[in-house]
């Protein structure tokens, strides 16, 4: 019975109040260690899975790359083809001789394949950047992942004739569900080191700080020439920091390699030719 004056135990103290020794102020202690306890593992646990899933360079869940081990800097671009921002962004390349490596998204590569068949045609890597780049996509289940990854690379092997080697999750998200699909399809995923975040809006001025000042031998550098079907991002601070990023990087001493070289891996899968023999190309 509850004499006048005591309160009760909180819901998730457990303790029978007999009062006759100190064994209640005891037990309530202990058990109230275990629920906080519980707690703070349960709050680590969450912290960590939610750096892996974010984090570009963290492989908690899967294996992956963020950097090169060779001198130079390797210029990558995501989501696209999408004109203009895709056919700008070759003809700045092309100016100065320039090789980078592009993530494709398959339903992009679709719509605008001439821009891929370019892309390969002026010396460019052709890489798998999934179908639809759902951003919330590293969520979703195995069997997802192996149709985004598989159409993708059925998408490109149609337009230039080689499967992509290199594969990069819509926004760097990662997950274990993604795991088993890249690895069945042979893909090394990569990330970045750095980044002009030029997927939101930004200033030329902007993506040139964040790439130029800082940048060192192997570095993978991301940013955007196009945009992913849900977006009307504008493609022009890209397009106008893009020559004053590679005239700033040249100018401290360093090159730009493409990303297959910087890694030291094949750019492309081996894949079937008409005579049933398998091939593998870099070029």
């Amino acid at each position: 019975m509850q004499r006048e004056g005591e309160k009760d135990n909180p819901p998730h103290v457990f303790a029978i109040s007999l009062r006759v020794t100190n064994s209640t102020y005891t037990g309530a202690v202990a058990l109230t260690g275990i629920y906080v306890g519980s707690a703070v593992v349960l709050a680590a646990c969450s912290a960590a899975a939610g750096y892996a899933y974010l984090a570009p360079a963290c492989g908690a869940f899967l294996p992956l790359v963020s950097r090169g081990r060779t001198k130079g800097v390797a210029l990558t671009f995501d989501d696209g083809p999408t004109p203009p921002g895709t056919e700008r962004v070759l003809e700045i390349l092309a100016h100065y001789r320039v090789p980078a490596a592009f993530f494709v998204i398959g339903a992009n590569a679709a719509r605008w394949p001439d821009l891929v068949r370019r892309m390969h045609t002026e010396g460019h890597l052709i890489c798998n950047h999934t179908y639809d780049h759902v951003p919330t996509g590293a969520l979703r289940p195995p069997s997802f992942w192996r149709g985004q990854l598989a159409r993708t690379d059925a998408v490109v092997e149609s337009i230039i004739g080689r499967r992509p080697a290199f594969f990069r999750p819509p926004l760097g998200h990662k997950s274990p569900w993604m795991a088993r699909p890249i690895r069945e399809r042979g893909l090394v995923t990569v990330a970045w080191s750095r980044r002009g975040l030029d997927g939101i809006a930004t200033t030329p001025e902007r993506i040139t700080r964040r790439l130029v000042p800082h940048a060192r031998d192997g570095d993978i550098l991301l940013l955007h020439d196009g945009r992913e079907p849900s977006s009307s991002r504008d493609p022009t601070p890209t397009i106008e920091a893009l020559p004053k990023v590679i005239e700033g990087i040249r100018a401290r001493g360093l090159s730009f390699v493409r990303l297959d070289a910087l890694l030291g891996r094949e750019g492309y899968l081996a894949a079937a030719t008409p005579t049933g023999e398998t091939a593998t190309s870099s070029a």
